[in-house]
């Protein structure tokens, strides 16, 4: 008997726990009733809807709420995504690393880290394992509440990036400070699990930032995040360098986080680097109007919620 519960009580450990398997809804009329705080009731199953063509992603579960929409204008010519992600109390943002035994030194498609671990959102970060490797500053990063790099520029330069964070704590709280105004390791003494460093910051304290500068008119493909406020964020993502979208300044990103009622927001890595994902699929459009997966290794992921 004594074997036996022995046995037992590895096997506890050795099975991992099973997630609740995710229900496709059909279309969103089919959406279950919610709580006060317009998650599902805990012990639900998750539910979501996708529909590409029309650009449309819904997830719903007790901890999470995302709702993600494509835009598209022909003049400018742009396509954009926003991510209006709500969080329950207790829930945060989180990073998910390639390697977590040597972060930063080795990297993985954002794809493949959001599938293998379940990511029902993904966004591409501040990929600071190019800076590391050209000998550049890597600024102040944070992941899994360690001090990963603490070097960072000691005043506000106008070039991109320029080393401005976004901290992310337990609680739900978030914040954007520019490079010397908060070190990795203050963030991690008040308790921060996640600061990226990328920059410029778009938007503090409900204005937004002069943006008019030759470094950051150029029209690109962007990659940016909103805070609006505890457990509301939202993510962006302009595609650029196709046939469909130029791409997009920063003040342009700005406006535009500005509108979903962002009160802080920061620049991420844009370019070929920028990829949002739903439940490990790109969101992105290729030229031909299909999927167009992301090609670019990077050593983490910014991410909402699991499944």
């Amino acid at each position: 008997m004594k074997r036996l519960l022995a046995l037992l009580m590895m096997l506890l450990f050795i099975i991992p726990t099973a997630h609740a398997t995710p229900i496709p809804l059909d279309d969103m009329s089919q959406l279950p009733e919610t709580n006060d705080e317009g998650f599902l009731p805990e012990g639900s199953d998750p539910v979501y809807y996708k529909d590409f063509e029309s650009g449309y992603w819904f997830y719903l579960d007790s901890t999470l709420r995302l709702e993600i929409t494509r835009t598209q204008t022909s003049k400018p010519l742009i396509t954009y995504y926003l991510a209006d992600i709500y969080l329950a109390s207790g829930s945060s943002m989180y990073t998910v690393t390639y390697n977590p035994e040597r972060p930063g030194r080795t990297q993985g498609l954002p794809q493949t880290m959001a599938r293998n671990n379940n990511v029902v959102y993904a966004q591409s970060g501040d990929f600071y394992s190019y800076r590391v490797s050209h000998d550049n500053y890597p600024g102040n990063i944070v992941r899994d509440g360690k001090v990963i790099y603490n070097k960072s520029y000691s005043k506000l330069l106008e070039r991109v990036p320029n080393l401005a964070t976004i901290g992310f704590f337990p609680s739900g709280k978030a914040e954007v400070n520019e490079a010397w105004e908060m070190s990795a390791k203050e963030y991690v003494d008040r308790g921060a699990t996640t600061v990226m460093a990328f920059g410029p910051i778009l938007i503090r304290d409900g204005e937004m930032a002069d943006l008019s500068s030759d470094a950051y008119s150029h029209k690109e493909p962007r990659s940016c995040f909103g805070i609006v406020e505890p457990n509301h964020f939202v993510g962006l993502l302009v595609e650029g360098r196709k046939d469909h979208s130029d791409g997009a300044t920063l003040a342009t990103c700005a406006q535009l986080l500005s509108d979903m009622g962002c009160w802080d927001a920061i620049n991420l890595d844009g370019g070929n680097t920028a990829a949002m994902l739903f439940m490990g699929e790109s969101v992105q459009m290729n030229n031909s109007g299909g999927v167009d997966e992301n090609e670019r290794a990077i050593p983490d992921i910014l991410c909402a919620g699991t499944y």
